[in-house]
């Protein structure tokens, strides 16, 4: 109990060394953050200025030419608001790019899809002419006499065959 009731009237005499140590801690945290608000202020401030930059603009005010109904018009654009719009111009130029990009890649998917069904129809129907000209020629085989005479009706089954008709 003595050692607590010691360490207590130190600290009541020493109170002022106390108060200044705890002010100079909090101004050395005040000055610590203040140093690293002014750095990330910097930070955004440069990348702004490099958005702005290949925008082909920059964050300073202006004073713009627009066309209206009654005319041309000079008007004072706030500082980067220049900027904000050309971004917005080429974020809408990428939105439009894409957009025609993606129906022009559908386009041809569909195109692509509907040649396959028509290759798919022609290889089906090729197949079935094939069979038929193997069971044709099969069948005119089968119709030869001993002699192997042909006639026009087997030079027509081989060009089916062949698949020249």
């Amino acid at each position: 109990m003595k050692s607590v009731l010691s360490v207590l009237r130190w600290v009541g005499s020493a109170r002022e060394w106390l108060l200044l140590l705890s002010l100079a801690a909090l101004a050395a945290g005040t000055y610590a953050h203040a140093r690293r608000v002014a750095a990330d202020r910097d930070a955004w401030a440069s990348w702004g200025k490099q958005v702005c930059a290949f925008a082909g603009t920059t964050t300073d005010a202006a004073i713009v030419e627009v066309d209206t109904a009654k005319g041309k018009r000079k008007v004072a654009k706030a500082r980067g608001q220049v900027c904000g719009e050309a971004v917005q111009d080429l974020a809408a130029y990428r939105a439009r790019s894409q957009a025609a990009t993606a129906r022009v890649l559908g386009d041809a998917q569909a195109a692509r899809a509907a040649k396959t069904n028509t290759d798919s129809g022609t290889a089906a129907a090729n197949a079935a002419d094939r069979r038929r000209a193997v069971t044709k020629m099969e069948r005119l085989d089968a119709q030869l006499g001993d002699d192997d005479r042909v006639d026009g009706n087997y030079f027509a089954g081989i060009n089916d065959l062949g698949g020249l008709r």
